[in-house]
């Protein structure tokens, strides 16, 4: 399995408080962005939220570099204090994503998320 490292960046809106993961990553020929999910995951023992994008072979023949920025659905918590960010091929055949592991992903922390004005 090929590994996408995701560069990240984390912002929150002073306007309205939402955070928003901005990510770019090289993905090589044969390689597209299908899907994005999110959810509660645990690394180490702490809890983690994790926005996970899912790459699919698409026959391109060029490399190509994405860009994306999704909306964090989970606010910082006592528990929760990281966001991560995955990206990870899916199974052949299948769109499904197994159990995101720390290796492929990069973690930010929410007080580090730089302030945006609209």
């Amino acid at each position: 399995m090929k590994l996408f490292k995701p560069f990240v960046n984390l912002t929150k809106s002073a306007s309205t408080g939402v955070y928003t993961i901005n990510s770019v990553v090289s993905l090589p020929k044969d390689y597209a962005l299908s899907s994005i999910e999110q959810g509660l995951i645990e690394i180490d023992g702490k809890k983690v939220w994790s926005v996970t994008a899912t790459v699919t072979t698409n026959g391109s023949l060029e490399t190509d570099i994405v860009e994306f920025a999704v909306p964090v659905k989970q606010e910082p918590t006592d528990e929760i204090k990281k966001v991560n960010m995955i990206v990870k091929q899916a199974l052949s055949g299948d769109s499904s994503v197994g159990n995101p592991v720390a290796d492929n992903g990069t973690d930010v922390n929410y007080d580090d998320a730089e302030i945006t004005i609209p």
